[in-house]
């Protein structure tokens, strides 16, 4: 769980049918220390971890990943750039009992997308 120690959550909000979001990096978190010294980059897996844990709070639900259609990074995540990011949710049940997330990690401004993402969640029981 990253939550709490890598980021915390300053404000959930709904927008446009999704659920946004706004979230602050830890910058001296031990992560950073090794990816990479004097130069820190969000690892792509913690972006990941990141949207699952937000997923979980909305629904109230642990979630296993079970599938990821699409992930693009499109620009680094460096938390002295960019120590606050929006992860907007949009979460779909399927008939399987499964639940299909879209999600995208922007700047709190929207101006700059970071990632875009579409996955498959099952709730652990």
């Amino acid at each position: 769980m990253l939550k709490g120690d890598f980021f915390t959550i300053e404000q959930i909000s709904e927008k446009d049918g999704q659920t946004v979001f706004l979230t602050v990096m830890n910058a001296s978190h031990d992560i950073y220390k090794g990816h990479f010294p004097g130069d820190p980059i969000c690892p792509g897996v913690c972006n990941i971890q990141t949207i699952r844990e937000c997923a979980e709070i909305k629904l109230g639900k642990k979630l296993k990943i079970e599938s990821i259609a699409h992930c693009k990074f499109a620009a680094l995540i460096t938390p002295q750039a960019c120590p606050k990011l929006l992860i907007s949710l949009l979460l779909e049940n399927k008939e399987d009992g499964n639940i299909m997330a879209i999600a995208k990690i922007t700047s709190p401004d929207e101006s700059i997308l970071y990632l875009e993402y579409k996955g498959e969640y099952s709730i652990e029981q």
